[in-house]
Order: structure tokens, then C-alpha cells, then sequence
């Protein structure tokens, strides 16, 4: 019972957080996007503004193409992390504390920050760049591979990644190191190879922290508007920055549009979150059965 309500208190301070700044301005941006809007003499409610955007080739296109990089951004983040996690599993002595310390401080530095040290490092202006122009390697900067601001978001992926692998990487060997090392024995005593082991064995057990891991990656990558701004292509603009782009026009007619915008994002990324977490409870509930 005391721990209930030791649970209660610690827990007290962000409910009433949440409460008062994130669901109250979810709950604004709601009406607002409904076409109320009194500041500029709107109060009929109406779903005209969800209507709009639906209708718009260009924000269809656009929501297409931020959803299948959101994906394939983690999707690269939690395999390679799941990798580089079991080969920490195997490390021994020292250097497992080591490359665990190091894994975790990718995780503590803001994107901000490794969004300014790409720019120094990877612009065709950068430190890279500038090394490979004395060394003669390349006769100018613009031979320099674009990696800022290319089409292919090539800068904005490399953030996400320099982030989100040691993320998984943390989530997954606090499983790992947790996990009785007897099972795969086991499995290995009754025939099984080394793929089939992880398979049968080792994927079951980290598959809730993977999924979990792969449900932040993508949730962040979906609704990050600072890194595609700094780092990505304007022709072949993001979500976020789509609709960031419609908010600094100045009309604040448009308002309620700019708010249904941000009402679809959150809304697809929490239902695409539970069809996730639903996916991953049926294969628990099948691995057990």
C-alpha cells in the first residue's frame, strides 16, 4: 500500500504536467483545427480543414514519403542496433563497460548538437571536405560528395542514426545481459544452428524492447521538424517541416488548417504506435502458445 502511494506522488507532478501544458494544447489544436477559431471571427465547426488536406495531392505525397523514411530510418536503427547489442553481449571484462559507457553518450547529446557537428564535419565546406582538398584527393570543395541538403536526406538519416542506434543499442542489452545464457545452450544441445537459435530463442525475449525501440525511433522520426530543416532537402521536403512552413506564411487564417495538419500527424503516429504494440503481443502471446 505504501508503495502505491509513494507510486502516486512521484507520479503526481507529471500528470499534472501533462495535464496542463500537452493535453490542454492537444485539446486547442483539436478545436482550432474544427474551425473554431475565434480571433479571426471563425466559430462554425466544420471538418472543411481535414476535407483540404486529404484532398491535397501535395500533402498526400508528401505524409507518403515522410512515413517511408520515418520507417526505413528505424528500421535501419534497430537492426544495426540488435547487431551491434549482441556483439556487446559477447564482449567481456573492461571493455564491455567501456562500449557500454560509450554506446549511452549518443544518447544524452540533443539532436542539435549532432546536426552542428555534421555541418562542420560532412558539408562539402566541412572539415572532411577541406582535409580532402589538401591532401589533393579532390581539386575542389563541390567535388565533395553532397551529404547536406541532398535529395536523398542523406544528412538527415545519418542524424538519426548517429542517435537512435546507441538507443536501441541501450534498450536491448539491458535484456540481453538479463537473459540466461542456458536457453541458447540448450537449443544448441537439441540441433539447432545459430540463426535458429536467435530466432527461437533470442528474439522472442527482446522482441517487446525491439518493437518498443523501433515505435520511439519512428514516432520521433515522423514528427522531427528541426533536423529535416537543417539538414534535409526543401524540393523534397518532410511532414513537419511541411506544416512548419504553412505556420511562419503569417496568415493566421489558416490557422485551423495548419492545425488539422498537426491533429493527422499525432493521430497516425499514436494509431500506427498501437497497431505496433498490438502486432507485438499477438507474436508473444503465439511464441508462448
Amino acid at each position: 500500500m505504501a508503495s502505491k502511494r509513494k507510486l502516486v506522488l512521484l507520479l503526481t507532478p507529471f500528470c499534472i504536467f501533462f495535464c496542463l501544458f500537452f493535453l490542454n494544447a492537444f485539446l486547442k489544436s483539436i478545436i482550432t483545427s474544427l474551425g473554431y477559431y475565434p480571433i479571426v471571427k471563425l466559430r462554425k465547426i466544420t471538418l472543411d480543414y481535414y476535407l483540404s488536406a486529404f484532398s491535397d495531392p501535395s500533402f498526400i505525397t508528401i505524409s507518403l514519403r515522410t512515413f517511408i523514411f520515418s520507417m526505413i530510418s528505424a528500421a535501419f536503427a534497430c537492426i544495426i542496433g540488435l547487431f551491434l547489442a549482441l556483439c556487446l553481449q559477447r564482449t567481456t571484462g573492461i571493455w564491455k563497460k567501456v562500449f557500454t559507457r560509450f554506446t549511452q553518450i549518443p544518447v544524452m547529446l540533443p539532436h542539435v548538437f549532432i546536426v552542428l557537428a555534421l555541418l562542420q564535419l560532412i558539408s562539402q565546406t566541412g572539415i572532411i571536405s577541406g582535409i580532402l582538398l589538401k591532401l589533393g584527393w579532390i581539386s575542389s570543395s563541390n567535388q565533395f560528395p553532397l551529404l547536406v541538403n541532398d535529395p536523398w536526406q542523406i544528412g538527415v538519416v545519418i542524424t538519426y542514426l548517429w542517435k537512435e542506434i546507441p538507443f536501441v543499442v541501450v534498450s536491448l542489452i539491458l535484456v540481453l545481459s538479463s537473459m540466461k545464457i542456458d536457453y541458447r545452450d540448450v537449443a544448441f544441445n537439441l540441433g539447432a544452428s545459430k540463426f535458429q537459435a536467435f530466432c527461437k530463442v533470442t528474439l522472442p525475449l527482446i522482441q517487446t524492447s525491439l518493437i518498443n525501440a523501433f515505435i520511439i525511433n519512428f514516432s520521433f522520426n515522423f514528427g522531427s521538424y528541426e533536423v529535416p530543416f537543417l539538414l534535409g532537402n526543401q524540393q523534397k521536403e518532410l511532414l513537419p517541416v511541411y506544416i512548419y512552413n504553412f505556420y511562419v506564411q503569417g496568415d493566421i487564417t489558416k490557422m485551423p488548417l495548419v492545425m488539422a495538419l498537426n491533429v493527422i500527424l499525432s493521430v497516425f503516429s499514436i494509431i500506427f504506435a498501437l497497431i505496433l504494440l498490438k502486432i507485438s503481443k499477438s507474436l508473444s502471446k503465439w511464441n508462448q502458445g
